[in-house]
């Protein structure tokens, strides 16, 4: 029995003496990241976050678009806790970057996106209803010859994962782009001819103004599409343009909304400052079987060209990017 006591006073001794403050500090340390984990408190997974790597202009090369680059594009997406984010990406040189770059989850998600980011210093945010997302967008009535309508444009949508995580998106235009070629005739290189005004004439109400929601989901013609606008027989530039006999590009351009359907009679009303008298001239309709029906991301042109003398034009040339078609017409006043 003292033997036991001996050596169990002994064992009691040594641990007294191999006791440190530092270790019991440690070992209490332990004890409490062992009891954080117990919580169930998670731990925030290094690398998963979304990056953009590149943005890059649909066909820019051809449609010539008003947009030629983007410096910040606004997604969205589900984030790691299942919830829709929109986040803006901004361009710093080369690098694509976010101040509150979403965190990824392991399962994938659709990752929309749209341009710009905000219109007239307001932020410009996704709605969600009934499983259709949308932004607001505004498609002018009159515009100047400088160009003041904003050129909207969206993404087809791409996934992401946190083992999928860098992505790259390419842009569409939501709008069409309409451009002129107007010039004096040889007979009035003398003259100053000055333009001052073009109304683009639909007798059928085809063109389309107002306040719209361009959908960033869907299939087909849904996805870019603008819903909500009216339609109005007329849209009206202005400025002032001096007229030369020869033009090697157009002088005139202006981006508008995409067709619902073929408009059979489209005109075009000129406003021109002839030696200080401004007199108006009018096309005939342009000529086709099929009509007339601008669509998104497309380039038309139209070529005018103004006989002072006569008082006539000599004639219209629409130009379509896509097929290369041409249109021509006799026009007067």
């Amino acid at each position: 029995y003292q033997n036991h006591v001996v050596r169990t006073t002994e064992r009691l001794e040594y641990r007294t003496a191999d006791f440190r403050p530092d270790t019991f500090d440690g070992l209490a340390l332990c004890s409490l990241l062992g009891a954080c984990q117990s919580d169930g408190i998670p731990e925030v997974e290094a690398g998963s976050t979304l990056e953009l790597r590149s943005v890059s202009l649909a066909d820019d090369a051809v449609t010539k678009a008003v947009t030629t680059s983007v410096d910040n594009v606004k997604l969205y997406l589900k984030n790691s806790s299942d919830t829709w984010v929109n986040p803006v990406y901004s361009k710093s040189g080369v690098t694509w970057g976010c101040e509150s770059a979403p965190l990824l989850g392991s399962t994938a998600t659709d990752v929309y996106a749209y341009y710009p980011t905000e219109e007239e210093g307001k932020a410009i945010n996704v709605t969600a209803s009934s499983g259709v997302y949308s932004v607001e967008v505004t498609v002018r009535d009159a515009d100047t010859f400088d160009g003041k309508q904003i050129d909207y444009l969206y993404a087809k949508p791409v996934q992401a994962s946190k083992t999928s995580k860098i992505i790259s998106l390419q842009l569409f235009h939501a709008l069409t782009k309409v451009s002129f070629y107007i010039y004096k005739s040889a007979n009035a290189s003398d003259e100053i001819l000055t333009l001052k005004k073009i109304d683009i004439r639909s007798n059928t109400g085809r063109l389309q103004i107002g306040k719209a929601d361009m959908r960033l989901n869907g299939t087909g013609e849904e996805l870019g599409r603008l819903n909500g606008l009216a339609g109005t027989s007329s849209i009206e530039l202005t400025g002032s343009k001096i007229l030369e006999t020869s033009l090697t590009q157009p002088n005139i351009s202006c981006l508008v909304a995409p067709m619902d359907a073929a408009e059979q009679v489209l005109s075009f009303r000129l406003t021109v400052d002839v030696d200080g008298v401004e007199r108006e001239f009018e096309t005939a309709s342009i000529s086709s079987e099929s009509g007339v029906k601008w669509l998104a991301g497309y380039h038309y042109v139209y070529k005018i060209r103004i006989d002072k003398m006569e008082g006539t034009f000599e004639g219209v040339t629409v130009y379509d990017w896509q097929n290369s078609t041409d249109q021509n017409t006799s026009v007067g006043i």
